[in-house]
């Protein structure tokens, strides 16, 4: 079976966040425990950093809401690593993707560095949800995409000379583990050559997550184009080069 990423249009998304995070029966977060250590042992460079999982869905009249609530990378990389996705514990991770579109209309993605979890792999520019990007209750993917654009590209989304605006659209569901990524459109005033030198020059951390920033024309092409890298690619991406919202 072929499994894909779902476009959803929904301008007016709200992402929820319960105040009281995920907390496993005890025999399951020892599992998650020890498998953790286990995990470090071998990938020193891991982090046990916060993560946001979908816990339900509502479309109303005005909009789609997202119900969430905190858990950690531990318990969903062992959720994914052994439990069916109709399994209580399991994580559906909600993250929000940049989509940044430059002005001779591509679609900027990241190519993965090789300290990452996933080294050489094609995905959007962003990251997973912080603590920070939430407030009131509501996470905000705006905010989430400004800093991680910031510290992966060196693109400052808060320049005017840069951004022309930046709007929530919607989201994409993996039929396979569940996972949402919020997409947050950013055209920008930048070709993609600009925007692409900007990132060369910025200066490098010995942790940088990106090794490269490329650029693929938004829908069918973009998607052809991606297929023809032939490398492995996260699968929300061919559905945001698609999504009409974004084209």
């Amino acid at each position: 079976m072929t499994f894909r990423a779902v476009w959803h249009a929904a301008p007016n998304l709200r992402v929820l966040v319960d105040p009281q995070p995920w907390t496993l029966e005890p025999v399951y977060q020892d599992a998650v425990d020890a498998f953790w250590d286990l995990v470090v042992l071998e990938e020193p460079q891991f982090f046990r950093g916060p993560v946001l999982s979908v816990t339900g869905v509502k479309e109303h009249m005005d909009g789609v809401t997202l119900y969430t609530r905190w858990t950690d990378y531990a318990h969903f990389l062992y959720s994914h690593r052994y439990w069916p996705a109709d399994h209580p514990g399991y994580v559906r991770v909600l993250f929000a993707a940049a989509c940044l579109i430059t002005r001779d209309g591509q679609l900027l993605v990241a190519e993965m560095g090789d300290k990452t979890v996933r080294p050489g792999w094609i995905q959007a520019v962003g990251g997973s949800a912080e603590p920070s990007d939430v407030a009131d209750g509501v996470f905000d993917p705006v905010r989430s995409i400004r800093h991680e654009v910031a510290e992966e590209t060196g693109l400052d989304l808060s320049n005017c000379e840069i951004v022309r605006s930046i709007d929530v659209v919607g989201f994409t569901e993996d039929l396979r583990d569940g996972s949402v990524a919020v997409a947050v459109k950013v055209p920008l005033w930048l070709t993609q050559e600009e925007a692409r030198q900007r990132f060369l020059s910025r200066p490098i951390g010995p942790e940088r997550e990106l090794s490269d920033l490329l650029a693929l024309p938004l829908g069918k092409t973009g998607s052809a184009a991606l297929k023809a890298l032939g490398r492995p690619t996260v699968r929300y991406l061919d559905a945001l080069l698609q999504a009409p919202d974004l084209v």
